[in-house]
Formats: C-alpha cells, sequence, structure tokens
C-alpha cells in the first residue's frame, strides 16, 4: 500500500484556498477509515507558529466513515482560509484517518 499526499495553497486576495490530494500508487484498492466526518484538516503556520486552524472552533459528526482509493486512484479534499493577513506562510494539510495515514506541508504567500 502506497499513498501519496500533496498540498496546494491558491491565494486570491485574501482568501487562501488549499487542496490536499491523496494518490494510490500502489497495485491494491486502499480503504481510507476516518475518525469523524473531517476528513482533512488544514493549519497554517508562520514561523512553526499556528496563525489559523480549518477544524478550529467548528464540531464535527463524530462517527467512523470510510472512503476506498483504488490502485492508481486518487482524492482530494478542501478547505480554505477566509480572512488571511499578508505574510509568508507554511500550510501542513493531515489526513484524518484513524491510522494517520497522511500529511503534506508547501509554502505559500498571501
Amino acid at each position: 500500500m502506497t499513498l501519496e499526499t500533496d498540498v496546494t495553497a491558491t491565494p486570491t486576495g485574501d482568501a487562501v484556498a488549499f487542496e490536499l490530494t491523496v494518490r494510490n500508487a500502489g497495485d491494491d484498492p486502499v480503504e481510507l477509515t476516518f475518525r469523524s466526518s473531517l476528513t482533512a484538516d488544514f493549519a497554517v503556520l508562520d514561523d512553526d507558529e499556528e496563525r489559523w486552524r480549518a477544524s478550529e472552533g467548528r464540531m464535527f459528526t463524530q462517527a467512523l466513515q470510510s472512503e476506498t482509493v483504488e490502485a492508481g486512484g486518487e482524492r482530494t479534499y478542501r478547505g480554505g482560509w477566509s480572512e488571511a493577513e499578508p505574510g509568508e506562510y507554511t500550510v501542513v494539510a493531515t489526513l484524518n484517518t484513524v491510522d494517520d495515514r497522511g500529511e503534506a506541508r508547501t509554502d505559500f504567500s498571501v
């Protein structure tokens, strides 16, 4: 089982759109089991200090759910920071699975 993760950050004005893509580079399907209705979380860091987190102050359904990523397939999870302040940041995207299967990060500017 080989999962590859990648995150992109696309600034537009004072907002930033995030996309976490999970690819199954293996030959067999992979089942992802999520802890809750939060499938992916995005945290924005400013010099390793957390400035914003998508899940902060939000509630999510507490029920396990699963998705299958077929061999060679991919899934994309989206989030967004709507009141971004100008600066240089790093986004850390985390797949919220029971076995902590994926994390990706990238730098971006607003």
